[in-house]
């Protein structure tokens, strides 16, 4: 019989009907039933039995909400048409959600201790998250008065909410004129991953008539949330949005500075980059938009589900016998679902499922290279929660930014041994499809940076309509590809495609998204350097996401990111794979 490639989530809960599943609702449905008493009781408690107790509560919270939320949404993820998954999936969602009041309530009086940050050191468990609560200590100086928090609670449905709400009705609903018949927006939007330029180009063209219909109404939706989030973050004492968002990744100003001032000094190298795949697609003025995820080929190579996990197997030995041991086992124990079907989430994901030291993995698995990478980078995501399932449940959550770093670090790992692998035109095909993630990683997320922070300083004088918007987002797209892209076919309707700019408690979820692609890529970096020595380094480092500022994580690998050199260094490992690029394109057209 050959072996199953579904997951197994059995070490979970063998069904919903599984005794130990309904034990646990149960004990949901009493803890929810009981925490209004529990908080009034408490809060007559002395300060020590408040740190504690409280502490504990929260614990039980966390673990409980987290095991059935996880059990519910894996079962949802792998088939949203079962009733049985959407009704417990929401089932449970609304009970965990009634308990955010509780949680807020117990968290407000621990924070209430007088003395606090003294208190902590008297009792072990405290100690174990001094972290988090000197971390929320200092947010507090954030905090609205309580009638102000409600008043901004009260209006959120009919502000943010609803802006964002419009956004997803519009883009969700827009159809888009391709090829003699209207089709969803969305894809049409895929098709730009086509194998044919044609079919790209043509694509291009109705996605942006569709842009163009809708974009109206969206320019007052992203107006409305960047004016709404500007004049918050000011009301809540941040100098502007960016400096919450640095607050929230736990990352300082002047990391943020020499990340971005070093890229804007590597900018013309990727652009040459750009230039070169540009001609060699056939393009003299640079690269038009529609050709931007464009490959120069497919990979001949063929992995099947065996190949794949064969594959990881035998490189991830080499590197981390931890890595290797985790691997082996999500194999064995079946944590990876592969195949696509009826009702299955599309793309792919991992779920750390600490209580059970273990995790599960979607992927769209199609036998392709593409494939083989997407499972190296979950299993990443895996071997991440692997190295911070010790710590206690309040103290799992890692900041944005260091969220890819043992992902993004398994595919540089993979990246390279499959060129290495290959014959030479092969390896041109594996390392243009790196390079082009890694410009999207960098260049394209620059832009989205540098058009956030020009809408922010506009609307604080009056709205933005659409033509201003597609001003701020070309100049944003130019100032980072510059003659990399076709002026001619420059996407201006990116402010449309981007959800993250509608998101409407979060600003500046981009450049998260460059520190993981560099620092990881200055890892492996220091590992091919280092070798083996460095493997210890970086699974210290792993375990410290949870409870450092990120400056601190990377200090564990002997890392200063407040100084340019370690982003140059990174940028330079991805400029030097650039020539290797050029040279190996070279001999394509000889």
């Amino acid at each position: 019989m050959s072996k199953s490639t579904h997951w197994s989530l059995d070490a979970l809960y063998t069904g919903y009907q599984d005794p130990h599943f309904q034990n646990d609702v149960q004990a949901l449905k009493e803890l929810s039933s009981s925490l209004l008493s529990f908080c009034e009781d408490l809060q007559k408690e002395k300060e020590e039995c408040i740190l504690h107790d409280g502490l504990k509560k929260l614990e039980e919270i966390q673990d409980l909400c987290y095991r059935l939320k996880m059990y519910t949404q894996l079962m949802l993820s792998v088939d949203a048409n079962n009733t049985d998954n959407i009704a417990w999936s929401n089932n449970i969602l609304s009970l965990c959600s009634s308990l955010n009041l509780y949680q807020s309530k117990l968290w407000s009086m621990i924070l209430n201790i007088e003395n606090l940050e003294e208190k902590l050191q008297d009792d072990e468990l405290a100690k174990s998250y001094s972290f988090i609560i000197k971390e929320k200590l200092s947010k507090r100086s954030h905090a609205l008065s309580d009638e102000q928090e409600q008043i901004l609670s009260m209006v959120y449905p009919t502000s943010l909410k609803a802006f964002s709400d419009m956004y997803y009705a519009l883009t969700g609903n827009a159809k888009a004129f391709y090829n003699g018949q209207w089709l969803p927006l969305t894809q049409v939007k895929n098709m730009c991953h086509d194998t044919s330029s044609k079919v790209r180009k043509e694509a291009y063209e109705a996605e942006q008539k569709a842009y163009e219909s809708i974009a109206q109404p969206l320019s007052f939706a992203i107006s409305a949330i960047k004016q709404q989030q500007y004049k918050e973050s000011r009301l809540r004492g941040y100098k502007d949005p960016l400096e919450k968002m640095l607050i929230d990744s736990r990352m300082s100003e002047k990391t943020l500075q020499a990340m971005t001032e070093s890229i804007e000094e590597y900018l013309p190298l990727f652009r040459d980059y750009l230039k070169t795949k540009a001609k060699l697609l056939g393009y003299e003025n640079g690269l038009p938009w529609y050709e931007i995820y464009a490959t120069l080929g497919d990979c001949d190579f063929n992995f099947s589900i065996d190949d794949c996990e064969n594959y990881l197997l035998k490189h991830f030995k080499n590197v981390s016998e931890n890595l290797y041991r985790m691997t082996k086992q999500a194999i064995d124990e079946h944590w990876i679902d592969y195949p696509t079907r009826p009702g299955k989430q599309p793309g792919a994901f991992c779920e750390n499922l600490g209580w059970i030291r273990q995790s599960r993995i979607i992927t769209n698995y199609n036998n392709t290279l593409s494939d083989i990478v997407t499972v190296a980078h979950e299993l990443g995501h895996a071997f991440h929660g692997m190295m911070i399932e010790d710590q206690p449940v309040l103290n799992r959550d890692y900041c944005m930014p260091l969220a890819e770093t043992a992902s993004t670090f398994n595919e540089n790992l993979i990246y390279n041994a499959l060129a290495k692998d290959m014959d030479e035109k092969n390896r041109l095909l594996v390392i243009d499809s790196q390079l082009s993630a890694l410009c999207q990683n960098i260049l394209d997320i620059y832009a989205r940076f540098q058009f956030e922070k020009s809408v922010f300083e506009h609307v604080q004088h009056g709205f933005l309509n659409a033509d201003q918007l597609c001003d701020l987002m070309k100049k944003a797209l130019l100032k980072s590809f510059g003659d990399g892209l076709d002026p001619n076919w420059i996407h201006t309707y990116r402010w449309i495609t981007k959800v993250h700019y509608y998101i409407p408690d979060i600003a500046y979820y981009n450049f998260p998204y460059t520190f993981g692609a560099l620092f990881s890529r200055g890892l492996y970096a220091k590992y091919q350097k280092e070798g083996q020595a460095f493997i210890p380094k970086y699974e210290a480092l792993l375990k410290a996401t949870t409870t450092n500022t990120v400056e601190d994580v990377a200090a564990i690998a002997d890392i200063d990111l407040s100084e340019p050199d370690f982003w140059k260094q990174s940028l330079q490992s991805i400029v030097d794979q650039m020539h290797e690029f050029l040279e190996l394109s070279q001999g394509e057209k000889a």
